[in-house]
Order: C-alpha cells, then sequence, then structure tokens
C-alpha cells in the first residue's frame, strides 16, 4: 500500500507548509519528552519489520520454509495482525504438505489479502495436491502474471507438467525457475523427480545431489535419493534418507509415511506401526496411516487392530475399494464368513473388475458349498489377471473341483498350477483318495489365500483344520510346511515335509525343500542324496545339477563339481549359467584355459549385460595373460555392478599386471571400501601395500 505524504500542499490547501513543519517538529519534542522509549521503539521497530519481510522473501524465493515459518512467527509476535505474514504462512504450509492449514489461512484472509500473487500460488499448490491440473495450471500462471519474477510459481508449473506426464514442458518449466532463482534447491529436485518419472535414475541422481548442494535441507531432494535408494534395495540408506528429512521437518507427513511403507515392505512391522502412529499425532485424518497399520497388525496375526484400522480407514474413505476387499480378507482371516461376504459384496460394488474380489467371493462360496458359483468366479478372475497369477488361480480351481470328486478337472488345473507357491511342482502328485471330505479342500483353498497374504498364524490353522477332516490331504500337508519353513521353524516343517514324501514318495516339490532344509541345517551328504533322488524323478531339470555342483564346489569337490555342471550345459544349452560355471572354475584352478575361454564367451554371447558373467570372462582372460582383455571385460562388468567387492579386485590385478598401478591401486582400495570380509580382502590389502611400498621407492 502506498503511503501519501501529509506535506502535500493540495490537501492542506489553507494551511502553510512552513507553519505545518513547525507544528510537527514540537510534537516530536513532546513525545519525546513525555515517553522517549516510544519514540526510540517507534525508530527502531520499523526498519526491523522491514527487514524479517524482506528476509521472509529472500527465504520464500529459495524454498527455504522452515525459515519463512521462523521468521513469520517473528513477524507476528511484533504485529499478530500481519497480513502478509499469514499469506507467506500459507505459502509455505502448502509447499510442506499440510494442505487444511494452508486453506484455512486462504479463507481467513478473503478480501485482506494484499499480495495476490501469493494466494494464487497457494491456491495453485493445493489443486496440484489434489490432481486439478487445469486449476492448478490457471492459478500458477495466475501468480506469474502479479510477479513475473516468480520462481516457486516456475518451478510448480513443472511440478504440474511433469506429474501430467508433459515432461519436455515440466523441464522447461524447472529450468526456467533455475535461471530466476539459482538458488531454488527445489528447481534442481523437480528435475530429478522429472528425470526418474522417465526411468533415467541417473540424470535424476545428479540433480538431487545438485539440489542438496545447494540446500542440505532440501528434504524433497533427500526424498527422491531414498526413492532411487529403494530402487537400487539399498534400504539401509534411504531410512537414512527418510530419518535425516524426519528430523530437519518432524511434521512432514510424507516422510513419515514413506518411511512406514518402507518398513512395510521390508517386514518391519514393528516399526511400521510405530511411524504409522507418528503420522496419526500429526494429524488423525490421513487415510494411509491407518492402512499401513492394518496390513501391519494383519502380518503380526492381530486382526482386531487390523479390523479396527482397516475400518477407520473406510471411514475416512468409505468408497476405497481396497480398503473393503482388505477388510473382508481379514473378515474370512478371523472366522467371521458372514461378515466377509457381506464386505466382499461392497467391494464388488465398488468394483466388479477386479481379480482379487472375484478370488475372494470364490473362496468364500467354496467354503459355503456354492460350487458352480466358486468356479464361475474363479474363471472370470482367470480372465482379467495377468497370466503370472494363473498358477494361483488353477490351485484354487484343483481343490474346487476336488470338493466336487471332479477328478479330471482337477488334474487338468493342477498341472497348470507350477510355481502358484515358489518352488511349487506338481509332478507326480496324486490327487485320488478314498476318503475325500469336501470341506478339507475348501479350507485348503482359505489356507493358500492366507499363505500369498502371508497370515502364517492363519494358514497354519487352517491347514490343520484341512488335515483334520483329510489327514492325508498332500496340498494342505505341503502349504504348512511351506509356511514353517517361512516362520523358520525348520524342525516342524522336516516332520511335515518327510510325512508328504512318506505318502507321495514321487511327489517332487517336497523333495526340493528338504534337500534346501537339509543344507540350511548343514546336513550336506543328505542334501546331496536329496537332490540325487530329485535327478532321478526329474531327469532333464537342469538346476538339480547346478545346486548338487555348487554344493561340491563348496566342499571343495572340484572334479564333481565340474561333472555336475557339465550336465547343467548338457540338459539347458541355452542357459549362459552351466557355461558360466565350467569358465570360473578352470579360471580359478587355472586349467583347460583354453576351453575354459569358450565357455565365458559363450555364456558372454547369451548374457552380454551380466555383471558375473563379465567378470568371468574377464578373469579367464586374465589367467590366460591377456591383460588388455581382461581390463576391458572386467571394466563392462564394474560398469554394470559398481558395489562387486571380488570384480573391482579382479579388476584391480587386472590394472596391475597392465603396469597401471595408479588405477590397480584405486580398485584395491574400492574393493574393501565395499566390503572388508570378502574372500580376497586379505590379498587386496597385501597388493595396497605392495604398491604403495613400491611407489616410496621409486620416489626414493
Amino acid at each position: 500500500m502506498k503511503l501519501k505524504l501529509l506535506s502535500n500542499p493540495k490537501l492542506f490547501p489553507l494551511f502553510p507548509v512552513r507553519n505545518l513543519l513547525i507544528v510537527s517538529i514540537i510534537c516530536l519534542f513532546i513525545v519525546q519528552k513525555s515517553t522517549p522509549s516510544s519514540a526510540v521503539s517507534i525508530l527502531r521497530v520499523e526498519p526491523s519489520v522491514l527487514e524479517l519481510q524482506n528476509q521472509a522473501f529472500y527465504n520464500l524465493r529459495r524454498g527455504k520454509f522452515i525459515e519463512v515459518f521462523k521468521n513469520c512467527e517473528e513477524l507476528l509476535a511484533i504485529n499478530k495482525k500481519s497480513i502478509l505474514a499469514y499469506e507467506l504462512l500459507q505459502v509455505s504450509y502448502a509447499a510442506i504438505g499440510n494442505f487444511d492449514r494452508a486453506q484455512e489461512l486462504i479463507d481467513s484472509l478473503k478480501e485482506a489479502s494484499t499480495n495476490l500473487s501469493l494466494t494464487h500460488l497457494s491456491k495453485g499448490i493445493i489443486l496440484l495436491s489434489q490432481q486439478k491440473f487445469d486449476e492448478a495450471v490457471e492459478e500458477c500462471q495466475a501468480s506469474i502474471s502479479l510477479d513475473k519474477d516468480n520462481p516457486l510459481a516456475l518451478y510448480y508449473l513443472g511440478r504440474i507438467h511433469s506429474d501430467k506426464k508433459e515432461f519436455e514442458k515440466a523441464d522447461t518449466y524447472f529450468r526456467k525457475a533455475v535461471k530466476s532463482e539459482p538458488a531454488l534447491a527445489l528447481a534442481y529436485t523437480g528435475l530429478g523427480i522429472n528425470y526418474l518419472l522417465q526411468g533415467n535414475a541417473q540424470e535424476s541422481f545428479k540433480n538431487y545431489k545438485k539440489a542438496l548442494e545447494i540446500d542440505q535441507d532440501e528434504h524433497m531432494a533427500r526424498m527422491g535419493l531414498a526413492t532411487i535408494l529403494v530402487g537400487l534395495k539399498g534400504y539401509a540408506k534411504a531410512i537414512e534418507q527418510y530419518k535425516l528429512v524426519i528430523k530437519k521437518v518432524p511434521t512432514f507427513i510424507r516422510a513419515h509415511q514413506s518411511l512406514a511403507a518402507l518398513y512395510l515392505q521390508l517386514g518391519r512391522f514393528k516399526d511400521a506401526i510405530e511411524q504409522s502412529s507418528e503420522i496419526l499425532k500429526i494429524d488423525p485424518n490421513i487415510a494411509p496411516a491407518y492402512l499401513i497399520l492394518a496390513r501391519s497388525y494383519s502380518y503380526t496375526d492381530n486382526f482386531d487392530d487390523a479390523i479396527k484400522n482397516i475400518n477407520r480407514f473406510i471411514e475416512i474413505q468409505e468408497s476405497s475399494f481396497e480398503g473393503n476387499y482388505l477388510l473382508g480378507s481379514f473378515q474370512m482371516a478371523s472366522g467371521d464368513i458372514k461378515s466377509a461376504k457381506v464386505t466382499i459384496e461392497k467391494a464388488e460394488s465398488i468394483d466388479a473388475g477386479r481379480g482379487n474380489m472375484m478370488i475372494a467371493s470364490a473362496l468364500l462360496n467354496h467354503i459355503e458349498g456354492n460350487h458352480n458359483t466358486a468356479e464361475v468366479y474363479l474363471k472370470k478372475a482367470m480372465e482379467v489377471t495377468p497370466k503370472i497369477h494363473h498358477p494361483m488361480i488353477n490351485i484354487f480351481l484343483t481343490n474346487l473341483y476336488l470338493s466336487q470328486e471332479k477328478y479330471k478337472s482337477a488334474s487338468q488345473s493342477l498341472k497348470l498350477s507350477d510355481n502358484f507357491i515358489n518352488g511349487f511342482r506338481s509332478n507326480n502328485l496324486d490327487l485320488g483318495s478314498d476318503d475325500v471330505i469336501e470341506k478339507s479342500f475348501a479350507h485348503t483353498n482359505l489356507a493358500i489365500f492366507f499363505y500369498l497374504n502371508k497370515w502364517h498364524d492363519k494358514t497354519i490353522m487352517m491347514c490343520d483344520a484341512a488335515l483334520a477332516l483329510h489327514q492325508d490331504n498332500p496340498l494342505a500337508l505341503y502349504v504348512k510346511s511351506k509356511t514353517l519353513i517361512d516362520k523358520k521353524d525348520f524342525s516342524r516343517a522336516f516332520v511335515q515335509l518327510k510325512k508328504i514324501v512318506g505318502i507321495q514318495p514321487d511327489f517332487i516339490s517336497p523333495h526340493y525343500d528338504l534337500a534346501r532344509l537339509y543344507l540350511l541345517m548343514g546336513e550336506t551328504d543328505n542334501s546331496i542324496e536329496e537332490y540325487k533322488r530329485l535327478a532321478d524323478l526329474d531327469p532333464v531339470n537342469a538346476s538339480v545339477h547346478l545346486s548338487i555342483g555348487n554344493i561340491y564346489s563348496r566342499q571343495g569337490k572340484i572334479d564333481e563339481a565340474l561333472i555336475e555342471y557339465k550336465q547343467v550345459v548338457a540338459l539347458a544349452p541355452d542357459s549362459p549359467v552351466g557355461y558360466n560355471e565350467l569358465a570360473y572354475h578352470y579360471a580359478e584352478s587355472g586349467t583347460n584355459l583354453d576351453e575354459g575361454l569358450e565357455h565365458a564367451l559363450k555364456a558372454a554371447e547369451l548374457a552380454p549385460k551380466d555383471a558375473a558373467i563379465l567378470d568371468t570372462l574377464g578373469w579367464v582372460y586374465f589367467k590366460k595373460d591377456n591383460f588388455n582383455k581382461a581390463v576391458e571385460s572386467l571394466k563392462s562388468a564394474v560398469a554394470t555392478r559398481q558395489n562387486s567387492p571380488t570384480i573391482r579386485f579382479h579388476l584391480g590385478m587386472a590394472h596391475y599386471k597392465n603396469r597401471n598401478l595408479n588405477s590397480a591401486l584405486n580398485e584395491f582400495k574400492n574393493s574393501l571400501k565395499i566390503s572388508a570380509r570378502f574372500k580376497e580382502a586379505s590379498k587386496a590389502k597385501d597388493m595396497i601395500e605392495m604398491i604403495e611400498n613400491q611407489s616410496n621407492q621409486t620416489q626414493k
């Protein structure tokens, strides 16, 4: 607002300016004499307010919202009715994701706003969060029309176009924002997000790092880095990044939510529950927090709290298919079939085309004896779900047909159910029984459903229910054994598996699990015996010979291992695995290197970008004293897998033999930075010491 000068003669035509000046001086003298502190205060406060306002705008342009909050707090301490402070706050609240508070401030100011550019920007950010992209664009453009040098508005236009997958437009606006304000770290974060959405993690990473160089507190850049790290399975580092954000901005809900979701993904359910609870302390209406809580409680077999939290989620998002589907699933696990059916029907009314809903409906109808309806649902599910889920649907059909004694149909479905649980093979499984009880197979289907949802205790309970009706039910016994293995209850799993092979000695799947279980228990000879039985039962399966070869290799029985690897090549000539194992063993022993090179080249031909295979090829070249070729292959291997200490060590050795001592030294040091405990770690230390000694002697 512009101030009008009191000395304007047009406003005081009858009052000479000279007289006005005299009066003003007298008044000021009186004020100073009577209240000197007030006069000094007036002269001191005004510059402070202007300075705070300028500082707040400075921080806002650079996206330093925490600093803006501090500036506004000081402004409001001086003047509780500072409209500008509230306008700056509404942008900052919107920017950190507290949209309700931002909207409250917008509504409370209404016609009182003096800086409409900030108001339009705040509205644009809120509309972006609601995915109302066109309206958001209008608000941001309106903000720019009032303040052309507005880097935040340019940044949010980039965000809008990025969310719309209009990546070129987004890139243009982000770069305009950088040009307008080079210290706006957010703009580099936007570029990082834009690149990541296009699948360019490398450029994304660079821009996130640039953002953090400008501002270590740029939490969205840390969030982006964490996302990339999760994709690279660098979970510990991702957690560290999320925690740094939360430490700086404790109320940043998205960081808490991402961390809680990661904990859930990693099976750290207690941590997921704790983090979700922190979200609800900040805002009790954050629906995803209840969803994470519900899932976490279900995985800890606490279905009372799972149901409580999913109901709270549904209260917030009543029309959510996911919420109603999960509630129905939890009710199934709790044994409340009647309520589950009602809830799944509600989920169906929300979205009738979901395959998981169809499967749940089929299982509920199966348990109630409505076999025809169950079959219809499963066949519909087969039509709408990806092929990767078809084995699961076929095992459900298998049990459904067994309930009806339709053995031919059951057998046909069984053949299509391999790997419905990882490692399951239907070979030689006999479904015939003189004592078929319908409910046993319905319970088995529920047990499988619970297993696939990782509800282990409920799975065992339902398997026991199935076995109580049909004690030799092979699928129920198998699912129970797999569940016990997942729970690391190996002794009980071993009992179950032995029982299965006692009933059906030719059933392949339990032999695989027994072989692996013996290996886990350190009984390698028994493991080899199981694998040899499998080789007789499944003579064309190359993976059996690969497993035997790997055991022999670990035992130092190299000749026996090589025989098995040759069998792998014979049974799977189009797989690089057997060739690679043969080549690597020849390289390690320094024997048959010409044959080893042939195998390594064949493996590289079949898998030209596989780091392990490129490492083998480079190591064979090294053993053949072809160090240039070794360096070439090993560099390619490192480019593909940078964090392998063994590959780094091999490249160091190749550089050393090629007389490139500096590069060799770097690679040996890199290998030890990655891990101090890998197989060649002591050799790497010896090489570092030797090269440094050589370097010192040369300098002398």
